[in-house]
């Protein structure tokens, strides 16, 4: 099987999945989505799933993107076995109408996730466990693809050393000052995977500096959002004393970053999971818990700022 007929078959297979039937599995079967955030009723400050029945269904879903336009939502789906990959979705606003999620077309041959936008929407940034010549290991690596001038998207490229190691990276996120954060399981970090940014210059980027104890542990960081003015930080813990879920930290006077806030008493419900996002207008804050897509107001996140 070639990749085109490989991503027909599991669009057609994730629209039998979403229930709109077998006999009529078209996109004329898919519901008619006005507005904003696919057209749904926007939460308040308790969580809610996003978009029931259409982005999150029985299977399991996770990281939630829309462009810094608004007009373009990605998020990413498991295919189970034989498959047992997890591919890229976009849906896409046209004339005011949300399209049925189809695979992203550089996704759907490989594991691919984390996706996230350069700040000016010209470049998508993902985590996949394609192979590359110099390192076959199967561990993620960050890849990037360019917006072409008809709006779809080049090859993916690999970004290399030093951002890429012998490690495991994942979870990119940009900030205004050229800052791009992730995670790596790369050596001489303080625990199995810790966060770091590198300084974006002319293209390049220079080695990552980790973050150091307000942040990492002897255990496990990842998943990582930071707000383009650097103002706070959505870490996912995993072990240790402090538990395993989202935590919050925020940008100090003096630069530094507080000691992070476990952020499930403030959302009121046991946060298994990670993948946070807020929308580029700041408005909702994006999570993934137990394979399903949550979103809630982003004020929520003020009420964790240390008083």
């Amino acid at each position: 099987m070639n990749t085109r007929s490989r991503v027909v078959d599991i669009s057609l297979w994730l629209v039998l999945l979403a229930g709109f039937g077998a006999e009529k599995a078209t996109a004329k079967d898919f519901p008619s989505l006005k507005g904003p955030y696919l057209g749904q009723e926007q939460p308040g400050m308790m969580p809610e799933v996003f978009a029931p029945g259409i982005i999150s269904t029985k299977e399991n879903e996770l990281n939630a993107v829309f462009s810094p336009k608004g007009d373009e939502f990605y998020f990413a789906i498991h295919l189970p076995k034989p498959e047992d990959r997890y591919v890229i979705m976009v849906s896409r606003q046209v004339e005011g109408i949300w399209t049925r999620p189809e695979v992203a077309p550089f996704s759907g041959q490989y594991t691919d996730v984390d996706m996230t936008f350069s700040l000016d929407g010209k470049h998508l940034y993902f985590c996949s466990k394609r192979p590359v010549p110099q390192d076959p290991s199967p561990d993620y690596d960050i890849w990037v693809v360019h917006r072409s001038q008809n709006g779809g998207w080049s090859e993916p490229e690999n970004l290399g050393l030093p951002v890429n190691t012998k490690g495991s990276e994942t979870y990119p996120t940009f900030t205004n000052n050229g800052r791009m954060y992730h995670s790596s399981s790369r050596e001489g970090g303080r625990g199995s995977k810790d966060i770091y940014y590198s300084t974006i210059t002319e293209g390049e980027y220079s080695n990552p500096v980790n973050l150091g104890e307000a942040i990492n542990s002897q255990f496990g960081e990842g998943d990582t959002f930071v707000a383009p003015d650097e103002s706070y930080m959505i870490v996912t813990h995993w072990g240790g004393p402090k538990g395993e879920g989202l935590f919050i930290s925020f940008k100090k006077q003096d630069g530094n970053w507080t000691k992070s806030i476990d952020m499930e008493s403030i959302l009121k419900r046991n946060i298994v999971g990670g993948c946070p996002m807020v929308t580029p207008d700041g408005k909702y804050f994006f999570y993934t818990s137990e394979g399903q897509i949550y979103w809630v107001d982003a004020k929520i996140i003020e009420q964790c700022r240390p008083k």
